[in-house]
């Protein structure tokens, strides 16, 4: 009995906070011509340098700084959502059943490392209340896939401001270079090095470790010759919250809206933190997650993933357009 009213108590628990993020953003209403261009900002040709100097300290996902160059082109100001990838979904199920079963997102990826996060495998993706989160469980296979649909999409529109052009992933000089936001110098979208702005809000939806959690104990360790003694380690011992938690404004334990925290210089959301993003060169994502610590959530930083086929809750993806005419 006891089991059985725990078990109610949860679902009531759950339902309720699903009902509370209903209408705390604005929900996805659907592809609209007019709408969705206003989500496109033009980043400006131009070069920067890319990766760690030679006085930073070497990391195995860091490379030696270099300049690159890019042209102009037009990203989306936001993470491709729930609603957004549902309505894929919806329209390529009308032409081909095979292919809708292809391309739906691995909603399991939330039972495999997280245990708490067992009801966002039926809710998470389809719930109205989370359309306008970050899709996740998708593959780079289904990211371009959607790319490609969005491209004839937006070419069906009579009403479309440009003649021809394609919606792709950004590549990774595509990708830095938005995220930088016009601020050269700093490793993060935003200016400067803080997590924090002045204000001590989080700028971003990241694994924040409490400093207060951190510590140092010691082990004995076997050493060359086979004796053990005792070293020293810092440990974290009481878990970690993301930014999000830790903003009033975006209450959360995983991901949030795509339109959360500030934009960066060319008013892009989540350049970093709430899923880390796909770009074009197969093998690597940018930006870092919600379940990341803030080291990944730099922006020359790439993390890498086995398969055109492996997804991930803490993986997403936005896309850029280039005008052929």
């Amino acid at each position: 009995m006891k089991r059985s009213f725990s078990i109610v108590f949860i679902c009531i628990v759950i339902l309720a906070s699903v009902a509370a993020f209903t209408g705390k953003q604005d929900a996805y209403k659907g592809f609209s011509i007019k709408n969705f261009e206003n989500t496109l900002a033009l980043i400006p040709e131009g070069s920067f340098i890319i990766g760690q100097c030679d006085q930073d300290v070497p990391y195995v996902h860091a490379e030696k700084c270099r300049t690159v160059s890019t042209d102009t082109f037009y990203i989306s100001k936001f993470e491709v959502s729930n609603g957004q990838y549902l309505e894929f979904l919806s329209e390529i199920k009308k032409r081909d059943t095979s292919f809708y079963k292809i391309m739906l997102p691995d909603t399991l990826v939330w039972r495999k490392k997280y245990a708490e996060c067992e009801p966002f495998i039926d809710y998470y993706l389809r719930h109205p209340a989370y359309s306008n989160y970050p899709v996740a469980g998708v593959s780079y296979e289904q990211a371009d896939a959607f790319c490609k649909w969005l491209t004839q999409k937006y070419m069906s529109e009579p009403k479309r401001k440009f003649k021809s052009v394609c919606f792709k992933l950004p590549t990774r000089e595509q990708w830095i270079y938005a995220a930088k936001g016009k601020s050269a110098l700093s490793p993060f979208p935003w200016n400067g090095l803080d997590m924090q702005n002045k204000k001590g809000e989080w700028l971003a939806n990241f694994r924040a470790i409490p400093q207060f959690s951190i510590g140092r104990d010691s082990l004995y360790v076997k050493n060359y010759y086979g004796q053990y003694e005792k070293k020293q380690f810092n440990i974290s011992d009481i878990g970690y919250v993301t930014g999000a938690t830790l903003n009033p404004e975006n209450d959360a334990d995983i991901t949030v809206p795509v339109n959360s925290f500030y934009p960066n210089g060319y008013g892009l959301f989540n350049m970093a933190g709430n899923v880390e993003e796909f770009v074009r060169e197969k093998g690597k994502t940018h930006g870092g997650s919600w379940h990341d610590t803030g080291y990944y959530l730099q922006n020359h930083i790439f993390e890498s993933y086995d398969t055109l086929h492996s997804a991930s809750a803490e993986r997403g993806f936005r896309f850029i357009m280039e005008i052929e005419k």
